[in-house]
């Protein structure tokens, strides 16, 4: 029998988890930054885990809560997403994979117990029994390929949104990422204890592990304040709504995908050259991406709205800014790299050197677009992204927290509005060339079926001619019916 969650409980649980732990994990930095230099190196490394165990909790509750409090079925999927994406960042921070995770605080943790002496540790074998045990429940949250995959398409979308929108559609089950929660839940309430144990031990051999910080205190009146202007005034959250509610474009242009590759399919198949279908077909793709981007953005702006607390409103800033400047980087580039491989590259492309009227308002288009992607708005979603850095293999969380204290959300939400509409004339622009690009794949199309109709016509004229033998006349008949019902050929 499938045992069920209350969801509920475990909503209310990660509400007072994400208030509690705000002001806890700024403690845990201090101490952390006091120690992790100093000897004995082991209580370092448990001030360190207490720390990441701690933000990784309210990381997770604050994407939890936001599922809960979607009442959009595409933000409720946006957010599982997150959900999981933000379980395999986690488990790279504690564990990782291969030969990263000798850098890991676990695995420091667990070296540093094994090579002290044994009359050091009064308690080493439960210690090291103990260890063993969090590890194996650790290693069952790291997940196969797909889950490492989905977390890329959450970060970073695809080449190939049909992939996108098939990990979307299946993310529906808001008791599946609950069960992944509690056993995340499970594991760092182990780790929590299993640090307190190793203090236990060390004040019992005469370590003074006592550390004195200055209280650190987080200022809830910009976030909150915020948050009630923008709600009373009424307009974001209406604006946001319209645009949850409206993603069955996504559906269409989904199926619209299936079509055009089988079409691709058919013509690469009978060796006819269409670049009007491959270019329409690639249209779509990026169209879809757009309109995932739209959606993703309505979907963590809302759920920065719905914030109760200032950790939950940092936190969903944090995801906020993640968010935009993906979509940003997959749309225009903050890079010339990016630039180069982006979105609107690819568009400009498509567009045709006669046609000044594009061309004028792709011009306009790419201003507002220059406008608003600040290569510091990379660098800032660089270091948000990675629970670990990459290059040094620290932590990142002392960097994280502190760049949410000194993020001003003001500024951030008097964007929204202008990303938006330029995202809007960037989904017109698009349709208005694809309506080119189809009419021009219809054309060609129809040049390449009369062309195809009147090669089989003489070929089923050689079939019926008596001269020709049976055996022959057959395969030559079977080709004709096959070309016919691939691709609609009428004779």
């Amino acid at each position: 029998m499938r045992e069920m969650v209350d969801t509920s409980k475990l909503e209310q649980s990660s509400e007072l988890c994400v208030g509690a732990l705000s002001q806890a994990v700024l403690d845990d930095i201090a101490i952390y930054e006091q120690l992790r230099d100093k000897e004995p190196k082991i209580l370092a490394l448990t001030a360190e885990l207490r720390m990441d165990t701690k933000f990784i909790l309210m990381d997770l509750c604050t994407s939890f809560l936001a599922m809960c409090k979607a009442k959009e079925a595409y933000a409720c999927r946006y957010h599982i997403k997150n959900l999981e994406a933000g379980i395999q960042e986690a488990y790279k921070l504690l564990f990782n994979y291969g030969k990263s995770q000798r850098y890991t605080v676990w695995k420091k943790i667990g070296s540093t117990l094994s090579e002290e002496p044994v009359s050091y540790w009064s308690e080493q074998g439960k210690l090291m029994a103990d260890y063993q045990d969090i590890t194996t429940k650790l290693t069952g949250l790291a997940g196969d390929e797909d889950d490492k995959q989905h977390r890329d398409i959450t970060y970073h979308y695809d080449a190939d949104m049909r992939q996108v929108y098939e990990y979307t559609v299946a993310s529906n089950s808001m008791e599946d990422a609950s069960k992944k929660l509690i056993a995340v839940m499970d594991v760092l309430g182990n780790m929590t204890t299993f640090c307190d144990d190793v203090e236990n031990c060390l004040r019992k051999n005469g370590t003074d592990t006592t550390v004195d910080v200055d209280n650190q205190n987080i200022d809830d009146s910009l976030h909150l304040s915020l948050i009630q202007y923008l709600n009373e005034n009424k307009d974001l959250p209406i604006v946001l709504g319209d645009i949850l509610k409206d993603v069955k474009p996504i559906d269409d242009y989904a199926h619209q995908m299936d079509v055009f590759s089988k079409m691709k399919g058919m013509t690469d198949e009978q060796h006819i050259d269409l670049p009007e279908i491959d270019n329409v077909f690639t249209m779509l793709n990026l169209y879809m991406t757009v309109l995932f981007m739209r959606a993703d953005m309505a979907a963590i702006t809302k759920s920065f709205l719905l914030s109760k607390t200032s950790g939950e409103a940092m936190l969903n800033m944090r995801r906020y800014i993640i968010t935009i400047t993906a979509a940003f980087g997959h749309l225009y580039g903050y890079s010339i790299d990016e630039k180069n491989r982006s979105i609107w590259q690819s568009v400009l492309k498509m567009i045709s050197d006669g046609d000044r009227d594009l061309l004028a308002k792709a011009a306009v288009i790419e201003v507002f677009l220059g406008k608003v992607v600040l290569k510091a708005d990379m660098d800032l979603r660089t270091s948000y992204v990675h629970l670990l850095n990459n290059q040094n293999h620290k932590t990142n969380i002392p960097t994280i927290i502190s760049q949410l204290r000194q993020q001003n959300p003001m500024i951030e939400m008097q964007k929204v509005n202008l990303m938006l509409q330029i995202i809007k004339r960037v989904m017109d622009f698009m349709q208005e060339l694809m309506t080119k690009l189809a009419k021009q794949a219809h054309e060609s199309n129809e040049k390449s079926m009369a062309a195809l109709r009147e090669q089989m016509l003489k070929v089923k004229a050689v079939a019926e001619n008596d001269k020709c033998p049976d055996i022959l006349k057959d395969k030559i008949l079977e080709i004709i019916g096959m070309v016919q019902g691939c691709m609609g050929l009428q004779l």
